[in-house]
């Protein structure tokens, strides 16, 4: 099995999912409230918030959640199974949300890429299909309209010149079929940089990661900062409320600009 690069959950219960995720705003609260209920017994530590399109691979110990109204979704590195119908029972229907889709892949190689994907309706598992690029490890329910391009050859993949191909070799890439699926689920639409999610540590009581002391570090660093602006105006500033402007006149000072706070910098991180 090729090394899993992320598996995306999405429990959805909005007519109109795509639409949701456009317009709301994100309940950080309700988000790390599920990342709690899917990881029992452990700490969860809020680290900020981003575009869906920047967490595509969470580091260990790390989640990205993101709740909208009726729709939610859940990012994880952790190793779901290769066969989506056994994924545990907490994990499809914790929000009670009528629809759960799950994906995984892994990442494109020479040999090319695992793809998995799976669906299911009040709980009840609805397709499930899970591949690689020779072998179909899974293969339940019934194709959905938006695999029909996938099956019917539209998506072929680029034979690798020193690779010979072997005969069973699918007719699309199976990390790539995975990929598609929400867009198939949640609408055409579907726009993952306007998505805002927030990226938590989970991590057992005690035994803080390197990511909540990055954080730490950082917000530290901005206090200090913050404590060490000069008071005094340097030689760019505009004249304060107590200097005497050089011609003598009595024109009103303008007190010296605050500079920008580096707040908004304080969740960049080190790939």
């Amino acid at each position: 099995m090729l090394g899993v690069s992320a598996s995306t959950i999405w429990y959805v219960d909005a007519t109109e999912p795509a639409s949701v995720l456009r317009d709301a705003e994100p309940d950080r609260d309700a988000a790390r409230d599920l990342v709690g209920q899917l990881h029992p017994g452990l700490e969860v530590s809020y680290l900020g918030d981003e575009p869906l399109t920047d967490a595509a691979k969470p580091e260990a110990g790390e989640v990205i959640a993101g709740w909208y109204p009726g729709v939610v979704v859940v990012r994880t590195g952790e190793s779901l199974p290769p066969v989506p119908s056994s994924l545990v029972e907490h994990w499809i229907h914790p929000t009670g949300f009528r629809h759960t889709y799950l994906c995984s892949s892994s990442p494109v190689t020479k040999a090319g890429s695992w793809g998995a994907f799976a669906h299911w309706d009040h709980g009840e598992l609805k397709r499930s299909f899970s591949a690689t690029p020779v072998h179909i490890i899974e293969d339940l329910g019934l194709p959905q309209v938006w695999e029909r391009p996938f099956w019917a050859g539209e998506h072929p993949v680029r034979p690798s010149l020193d690779v010979l191909p072997d005969p069973q070799t699918l007719p699309f890439n199976p990390g790539e079929f995975a990929e598609a699926a929400p867009r198939g689920w949640l609408g055409d639409d579907l726009d993952p940089a306007s998505i805002t999610v927030s990226r938590f540590a989970v991590h057992p009581t005690g035994q803080v990661p390197e990511s909540v002391l990055r954080l730490e570090e950082a917000r530290r660093a901005e206090s200090a900062r913050e404590q060490e602006e000069p008071g005094a105006p340097d030689e760019h500033s505009e004249p304060n409320a107590h200097s005497e402007p050089e011609d003598g006149s009595d024109q009103e000072s303008v007190p010296s600009p605050k500079r920008p706070s580096l707040l908004s910098r304080l969740f960049r991180r080190d790939h």
